[in-house]
């Protein structure tokens, strides 16, 4: 999580990450949701670095989150 998403991390984790379990079937939206992320939010969302087309997360799969990227 990066940025201003950090805000969504649950209590107790470290600055930038956090450690879930998930079943087996979990989706990145399912995850989503669970961090209570609203859905309208534009985002980068990488999956072990990569972005990935796939929405399902396996054991040991590392999800990167971020905001909107501004700049000029």
């Amino acid at each position: 999580m990066f940025a201003t998403l950090r805000d969504y991390l649950p209590k107790g984790s470290s600055r930038f990450s956090c450690k879930l379990e998930v079943d087996v079937q979990t989706r990145v939206q399912d995850i989503l949701l669970k961090l209570k992320i609203p859905e309208e939010m534009p985002k980068i969302i990488l999956v072990n670095a990569s972005m990935e087309e796939r929405s399902d997360i396996r054991r040991g799969d590392v999800l990167s989150i971020f905001p909107p990227v501004a700049g000029g």
